[in-house]
C-alpha cells in the first residue's frame, strides 16, 4: 500500500524573527515555494490559532524528525545569542538535539538581512544556504531543495579497488597511468590542461547529475573538434568568439542539431547532458602534437557548470 505523500515528504520546521512585515512575507513565501515542492514545511503562520500554546508550537522544533531552517537574519542572530522572546526558546530547544548529535546536519542555516554573514554562536561553524540579497537566489534555493530532499548536490564517487592489491609488483605505475580516473575534473568551473590524444580524447568534467563527457580529436593547430557520442551528451553547439559565462547568455538558442563542431581557440563549446543541464567550455589554446613544445598534443579549456539546469548561464555565473 502506497503511504500518503505527507508520510514520504521531508519535514522542516521554521525558525525565524519577526524582523519586519516585509521579512514575515518573504518567509512565508519561502515556506510556500518549498510545500508546493514536496517540502512538509512547518510555520507558526500556518499551524498555530489564536489560543495557541505558543511553547508547545515551538518545541516541536526539538522533534528530531524535522529539518529545522533557521532563517538567520542579523535580528535572529541577535536575539538567539542574548536568549530573547520566541527565538531564544527555540534556541534552547533545538541545542540539545545539536548536542546529541554533534556531526549531523539537522539545523539548516539560511542567511538572509545578514551582510556580515554571522551565524547563531549555538551553531558555530554550519554550512550555510545563502539567501542574502545580491546573492543567486535561484541557486541557492535548488541548494536548499536538493539537501531536504536528500540529493547531493556532489555525490561521492564510489569507493575503487586498490591498485596495489589489482595488480603485479611493478605494473602499479603503469595502471595508475593508463587509469581514466586521471582524466576527470568533479568541480562546477576549473582550468583542463590535457593530452587530447590520451584517453580517446574524453574528459570528464562535473559529477553526479552534472557531469559531461567531452570527446575530442584532433582538428590541426589552434582548433579541435568536439562530439555529442557520449552517452550522457545530448547536445552540443558552437558558441564563437565567446570567452565567459557571461557571454553565453541563454545556452538554449545555440544550435545543437549536429553531432560535432569544430571549436577553435576564443571559441566556446555549449553542451547540455541528459539530465537537462548545460556546460560552457572555452577553448584557450590547441597545440598539436608538430606544434607542442614538448613534442606531445596538448589542450587548455575553461569550463562552468550552472548549479541549476537553466539555459541562462549569464543569470547564474556570478553565483559560482
Amino acid at each position: 500500500m502506497t503511504a500518503p505523500r505527507d508520510e514520504l515528504a521531508p519535514q522542516a520546521f521554521v525558525s525565524y524573527s519577526w524582523d519586519n512585515q516585509q521579512h514575515q512575507d518573504w518567509v512565508l513565501q519561502l515556506a510556500t515555494r518549498l510545500r508546493s515542492d514536496g517540502v512538509d514545511v512547518v510555520l507558526d503562520r500556518w499551524d498555530t490559532r489564536l489560543g495557541s500554546d505558543l511553547s508547545l508550537f515551538m518545541e516541536r522544533a526539538g522533534d528530531t524528525a524535522y529539518r529545522v531552517l533557521v532563517i538567520a537574519t542579523s535580528k535572529y542572530v541577535e536575539k538567539a545569542d542574548a536568549a530573547e522572546g520566541g527565538v531564544g526558546y527555540e534556541r534552547r530547544v533545538i541545542t540539545p538535539t545539536l548536542m546529541q548529535a554533534l556531526h549531523g546536519h539537522r539545523v539548516v542555516p539560511v542567511l538572509r538581512d545578514n551582510p556580515a554573514a554571522r551565524l547563531p554562536r549555538f551553531l558555530g561553524a554550519a554550512k550555510y544556504i545563502n539567501l542574502r540579497v545580491g546573492s543567486d537566489y535561484e541557486e541557492g534555493y535548488y541548494e536548499l531543495l536538493q539537501d531536504l530532499h536528500g540529493h547531493q548536490a556532489t555525490p561521492k564517487p564510489p569507493l575503487g579497488r586498490n591498485p596495489f592489491m589489482s595488480h603485479m609488483d611493478g605494473e602499479t605505475p603503469i595502471a595508475l597511468r593508463d587509469d581514466p580516473a586521471r582524466y576527470v575534473a568533479p568541480a562546477l568551473q576549473s582550468e583542463v590542461t590535457f593530452d587530447y590524444t590520451n584517453n580517446d580524447g574524453r574528459f570528464v568534467i562535473g559529477s553526479g547529475d552534472r557531469a559531461f563527457t567531452l570527446t575530442f580529436t584532433d582538428c590541426g593547430y589552434g582548433a579541435i573538434y568536439i562530439y555529442n557520442d557520449p552517452a550522457d551528451i545530448k547536445t552540443v553547439a558552437l558558441a564563437p568568439a565567446v570567452k565567459t559565462p557571461e557571454g553565453v547568455g541563454d545556452a538554449s538558442l545555440f544550435d545543437g542539431s549536429s553531432r560535432t563542431r569544430t571549436i577553435r581557440v576564443g571559441d566556446a563549446a555549449i553542451l547540455r547532458n541528459r539530465n537537462d543541464y548545460w556546460a560552457a567550455v572555452f577553448v584557450d589554446e590547441v597545440l598539436p602534437r608538430g606544434s607542442s613544445p614538448t613534442g606531445e598534443a596538448r589542450m587548455t579549456f575553461r569550463y562552468f557548470i550552472p548549479a541549476v539546469p537553466d539555459p541562462e548561464l549569464a543569470s547564474t555565473a556570478s553565483g559560482a
